[in-house]
């Protein structure tokens, strides 16, 4: 699920900002980095600054590039670009500021069920979205495109869907970029207290999953995915853009980077530094982490006997493939 804005077609950016267009002139629907989620890539404008990125541009789905006029002979002719004279990064984040300032992007449209029990003190902005059965408790706060499942708990001093620490420079300042997705909650997720989880950055949604249960002042960065049936400890860090697949375990104080891939039915374990992807069923530890060993889907260590691993606890069966990703046999 994504947010997309009002169409803006290229020529129109162009000469508002003085580009020159190379290529069709294909409307605009959302703005996004080449590592975006979206199903809309072939209406995306992003930015590159170099040609080894403009390269892989070039066979991305993305439709619209900002790119410096050097790189102008390194362009194909089945994809469409804005040439400039300045910084590309600078330029792209100027015209999101221009759109987001003037409301061209989409928001939810509010409901409720009266079968959620909402706290006097809660604090639910307009584009907001609950299903049914639901505990919202007190000094919650849901931002605007915020869609929460059926049988939802949301314990006190939570904060849902504001914008992420996203940094860029704009008119010679300092900015925090605006964010224009939303967060999505599943159903029968539990959300402790001061917990914050913010919304996507570009029209794309954070995604909690299904039956996921997230401990107190838990932080889970922009358009980051947690998989359904997850267990987030207390204290734990979760950077932007993280996608972590189902039946996760992290640990008390935990940390993950951004950009990263947390595998299903992982463990890691408290107060590690999460700096690279993990496989699925690895065990991690420490600072930075370091793979240790693999657990169960039930999370019990798995021991080695001969070609095969055997969970100490259920006794369930699991290999080590090439490359050397645990399979459950």
């Amino acid at each position: 699920m994504e947010l997309l804005m009002q169409p803006v077609h290229l020529e129109k950016i162009s000469y508002q900002f003085d580009c020159i267009l190379i290529g069709e002139n294909i409307k605009i629907l959302k703005f996004g980095n080449l590592s975006t989620r979206s199903d809309n890539h072939q209406y995306q404008l992003t930015y590159i600054m170099n040609e080894k990125y403009l390269e892989e541009f070039n066979h991305s789905n993305v439709g619209a590039a900002i790119i410096h006029s050097s790189l102008k002979d390194k362009t194909v002719n089945f994809k469409s670009y804005l040439l400039t004279e300045i910084n590309p990064e600078t330029l792209f984040y100027t015209i999101f500021f221009e759109y987001t300032s003037r409301n061209y992007f989409k928001n939810l449209k509010k409901s409720s069920k009266n079968t959620s029990i909402i706290s006097s003190s809660a604090i639910i902005h307009d584009s907001v979205i609950i299903g049914d059965n639901c505990i919202i408790m007190d000094n919650v706060v849901l931002m605007p495109n915020t869609i929460i499942g059926d049988r939802v708990t949301i314990k006190p001093n939570t904060t849902i869907g504001g914008d992420g620490f996203q940094v860029k420079e704009v008119d010679g300042i300092r900015k925090i970029v605006p964010h224009v997705g939303g967060v999505q909650v599943g159903n029968d997720v539990e959300i402790g207290s001061n917990v914050s989880i913010d919304k996507g950055l570009f029209g794309e949604f954070t995604t909690i999953g299904y039956e996921t249960k997230i401990d107190n002042q838990v932080y889970i960065g922009h358009s980051s995915v947690i998989g359904n049936r997850s267990i987030i400890a207390g204290g734990s860090t979760i950077a932007g853009n993280v996608i972590t697949e189902e039946n996760i375990w992290v640990g008390l104080s935990a940390s993950i980077n951004q950009l990263l891939k947390i595998g299903k039915n992982s463990f890691i374990g408290a107060n590690a530094a999460v700096i690279k992807s993990i496989k699925q069923y690895e065990k991690v530890v420490g600072v930075p982490s370091r793979v240790i060993g693999w657990v169960c889907d039930c999370r019990s260590p798995l021991r080695k006997n001969e070609n095969e691993f055997i969970c100490i606890n259920c006794s369930k069966t699991y290999k080590l493939d090439v490359d050397l990703t645990m399979e459950r046999i």
